[in-house]
């Protein structure tokens, strides 16, 4: 890209002193209206579904990658001699009930930007309307022509065949009739920033919004996020190779005309970044709300009931937000080349992924204060924040480890450690609390063993089904029980010079190696 950027600038220079078009016109164009719109080469892997949180391993390709989007030689000619046309028939306000821009929206295959906002809508599960995958496919693909356009227009290079051509288009003209081309195009911006899969517009703060409704939703937010990124990093890209083709050409005498453009573009990259951290923000607050109503005093009987007969399993809602943070940062090449470095620095994003994550664990934390056994509650906090540690410490991007994730990464685990150790205490150390009493004589009627069996029985018992559903987290979990009950157990024989006529510390070992199935 980089050397094609120069090969166009040396022949711009030999163009503007050598052809005579100091005068802001363009350079000559064949006045022929065939069309020249070929993409061969490109492709977009852009996956937008609400069935599914997979992102495609290769996201909307940079500069660099698209190196297979830049017209042949021999396609300049025609390219140009499309666009005089285009831009003559602008000019003279031809095919009245089709203007120049239409067509060539519709030449570019989005001719469904010119249908009225509401026709035919797709209606999510919020009941807001939502946008197919193809739509969002199609605009960037229709964005990354437009912006090869304008450059091979601008960029001064020429046949020499092309020089006996008619007189040139005006350069002001074909301006109008970019700008023109683009407001339409980005009515799609404005489409994507509107939806509202939460509902926010209509929700007030008491509506009650359940959990499982929060999950669809939260699903529908998840697309939004990922339409906002992809259209955002095409509309970045496309900027840059606008903003560049006009400053460095030698037809353009006015900055203001860049001005004019540059703003457009600015203030709708400005409107995407609000939109994505407005999207953040929604989130969070759904999130909160569903659990809150879910599991607070006015919730029914049954909901009660359910929650307090439940497995201490991953509750759905962080799985769903999970699945949301996921969907976000598996875009990394959106995230580090465009929002982080739009910004100037990656902590806004950061900050806005670690405000979900504080939210819900937050929410999760006042949850689990409805479980009526204590070692359930704590088994609840630590599958949860295991999820969520999991899932940064595999998902986030590299190159957005700064000071503020490291931090909150870090308090995160010391967090889980805690909820392990306070687990241990209150589940465990009564069991082992029965071999130290120092009144009991090993193997006299009062004899502490016995009743360190019925309580280890007991304990394990009421366990042995609640479900850890992480493999290695249940290993974890089973090693420092392990470590802290048998270990005990040992050193109480060891120390009183006995042998047990019950239960083996091996058998109380193989025993615990059964906990957390479900």
């Amino acid at each position: 890209m980089a050397a094609i950027w120069r090969r166009a600038w040396r022949s711009k220079k030999v163009s503007s002193t050598g052809r005579g078009y100091g005068d802001g016109a363009l350079p000559p164009i064949h006045g022929s209206s065939g069309s020249s719109t070929n993409t061969s080469g490109t492709r977009t892997t852009l996956t937008l579904s609400t069935s599914a949180y997979t992102t495609s391993s290769e996201p909307v390709r940079d500069e660099e990658e698209e190196s297979g989007m830049e017209l042949r030689q021999e396609e300049v000619v025609k390219t140009r001699r499309h666009m005089r046309g285009l831009v003559e028939e602008f000019r003279a306000g031809a095919d009245g009930n089709a203007t120049a821009p239409d067509r060539w929206l519709s030449e570019l295959h989005v001719a469904w930007l010119l249908r009225p906002a509401d026709a035919e809508p797709e209606l999510g599960a919020s009941g807001q309307r939502i946008l197919v995958p193809r739509e969002t496919r199609s605009w960037i693909l229709a964005l990354q022509v437009i912006r090869t356009s304008v450059r091979t227009c601008l960029s001064g290079l020429y046949s020499d065949d092309e020089a006996t051509v008619g007189p040139p288009a005006a350069v002001p003209e074909f301006v109008k009739f970019l700008k023109v081309t683009l407001l339409k195009m980005l009515t799609f911006v404005d489409a994507i920033v509107a939806l509202d899969p939460l509902n926010v517009d209509g929700a007030s703060s008491q509506q009650h919004v359940s959990s499982s409704s929060v999950v669809l939703v939260v699903m529908e937010a998840a697309e939004k996020v990922r339409a906002l990124l992809d259209v955002r990093h095409a509309l970045s890209a496309a900027s840059q190779h606008i903003m560049i083709a006009f400053c460095s050409s030698p037809y353009v005498q006015s900055t203001k005309v860049a001005d004019d453009i540059g703003g457009l573009l600015s203030a709708q990259l400005c409107k995407l970044d609000q939109a994505i951290r407005d999207t953040f923000d929604h989130i969070r607050t759904a999130v909160a709300r569903s659990l809150d109503d879910d599991y607070s005093p006015r919730a029914t009987g049954a909901t009660q009931t359910t929650l307090l007969q439940s497995s201490p399993a991953i509750h759905k809602v962080t799985r769903s937000v999970t699945n949301y943070i996921n969907t976000v940062l598996s875009t990394e090449a959106l995230l580090t080349a465009n929002y982080a470095r739009h910004q100037g620095d990656t902590s806004s994003l950061t900050t806005l992924t670690m405000e979900v994550v504080g939210s819900l664990e937050e929410e999760l934390a006042r949850v689990s204060q409805s479980f009526p056994d204590q070692s359930l509650r704590i088994i609840f906090l630590i599958n949860n924040s295991y999820l969520i540690r999991q899932l940064l410490d595999t998902s986030w991007p590299p190159r957005l480890l700064d000071l503020t994730y490291l931090r909150f990464s870090n308090s995160l685990t010391n967090r889980i450690d805690r909820y392990i150790q306070s687990y241990l205490q209150v589940t465990w150390a009564p069991v082992l609390e029965c071999l130290h009493n120092p009144t009991f004589r090993c193997f006299t009627r009062d004899s502490p063993l016995p009743k360190f069996e019925s309580k280890f029985q007991s304990t394990y018992a009421a366990q042995k089904l609640w479900k850890v559903p992480d493999p290695e987290l249940r290993k974890r979990l089973r090693e420092a029980i392990i470590e802290k009950v048998v270990s005990g157990f040992k050193e109480y024989l060891e120390d009183h010079n006995s042998i047990t006529r019950g239960v083996t510390p091996q058998e109380v070992e193989e025993i615990l190696q059964e906990l957390f199935e479900g």
